[in-house]
């Protein structure tokens, strides 16, 4: 079948997307992927089993843009979407997250497929951000539950989202697939852990709501022979070396390419997971770096939501925090890095990274697009 699959980013750092593309590419499906277009990819790309198509008239702007650049920026991408996806004539669109909904819907009409893959609450990600009020939030749930019960599939990335899905919208319960990396290793120049010193990671965007003046400030808790690493970029970035200044066990890593997250994780001894609960999206969320620190072999101190809970709890691979207490978030880093809990935190990882892999989740995408799409409309 020909697949279009609609994403509002220039793919550089979307790994879902393209390990979805990559995997159904493989599986004999032509697939074009079609997004917004910025100055630090072509418009046009070509990777080894698929098509990428940018549109270069849509600039996204920050993540919590004014209203008005919002509008547009939904508009304009609305409609260059939906004039390339009509061209591409696909037998299956699939439109990841909200913002690209509509496009799909409008692509698909009543003869093609439509697959809705939400990787998060979207419209939540503005309750309490103070950007969209909340009547237009009001709108974009009202926008999703309609288009969301009119595509043939919806897909999610955890069980608890999957649920309120279900809950608020009253549609068929949406498929999970986990956001999970591949487990063929990384590659990157060479490097080695720093003797005699514990290294808890952050690695990500630095972004409101995530907790990391917190996880900086629990730098004034943490023993002597523990050293936070924070290595990212986003637009609290001045903030959070102001913060981190007076402490000595705080440093700053330049950030890395996509490809070599993981092997640049594998240099720390623990994975920090910092969202604070301002909203459901948050409450829910389900961060790719979790399973990106599982594959490098990390124990994971996190902040006590329900799925972080569910992973690092349940499968004993480190320690939860309040995100809004530094002191619990040093207590767990102290904990989970002494050297007996260390090691016994390790051995859990190794046992569990299989699981959580995309060679694991991969035949979940493969059979929903063979079961759902396969059929006639």
């Amino acid at each position: 079948m020909r697949i279009c699959m609609f994403v509002s980013n220039d793919l550089l750092n979307e790994p879902r997307v393209t390990r979805h593309a990559e995997t159904l590419a493989k599986s004999g499906h032509i697939v074009s992927v079609v997004c917004t277009g910025t100055d630090r990819k072509p418009a046009l790309e070509r990777q080894d089993s698929y098509f990428i198509s940018r549109v270069s008239s849509v600039r996204r702007s920050s993540t919590y843009p004014s209203l008005s650049r919002l509008a547009l920026d939904l508009v304009r991408m609305t409609y260059q979407f939906v004039r390339l996806g009509r061209q591409l004539n696909a037998h299956v669109y699939v439109s990841n997250d909200l913002d690209t909904l509509l496009p799909g819907a409008l692509c698909a009409r009543t003869t093609r497929k439509l697959i809705y893959d939400a990787h998060e609450l979207w419209p939540d990600q503005f309750v309490g951000a103070g950007m969209v009020p909340s009547p237009l939030v009001a709108l974009f749930r009202i926008i999703e539950s309609v288009l969301s019960r009119r595509a043939d599939a919806v897909i999610t990335v955890n069980e608890f989202i999957s649920t309120e899905l279900e809950s608020r919208y009253h549609c068929r319960r949406p498929y999970v697939i986990l956001n999970v990396p591949r487990r063929e290793p990384q590659t990157g120049p060479r490097g080695t852990k720093t003797r005699g010193i514990k290294v808890a990671l952050y690695q990500g965007r630095y972004e409101k709501n995530r907790g990391l003046e917190n996880v900086i400030r629990s730098c004034e808790f943490l023993r002597d022979d523990v050293m936070l690493a924070v290595r990212g970029y986003g637009q609290i970035e001045t903030e959070l070396r102001q913060i981190g200044k007076p402490f000595r066990n705080c440093r700053f890593d330049p950030p890395v390419l996509q490809s070599q997250l993981i092997w640049a994780a594998s240099l720390a001894d623990v994975g920090i997971v910092s969202y604070i609960p301002v909203n459901a999206n948050n409450y829910f969320a389900s961060p790719n770096k979790l399973f990106e620190y599982i594959q490098a072999g990390l124990p994971v101190v996190a902040s006590d939501l329900p799925f972080l809970r569910k992973i690092v709890a349940e499968n004993n691979i480190g320690y939860l925090f309040d995100p809004r207490d530094p002191r619990s978030i040093a207590d767990a880093i102290n904990t989970a890095t002494t050297e007996d809990t260390l090691r016994l935190l390790r051995a859990n990882v190794r046992k569990i990274k299989d699981r959580y892999s995309w060679e694991e989740e991969q035949g979940k995408l493969v059979a929903i697009i063979r079961d759902e799409c396969g059929k006639s409309r």
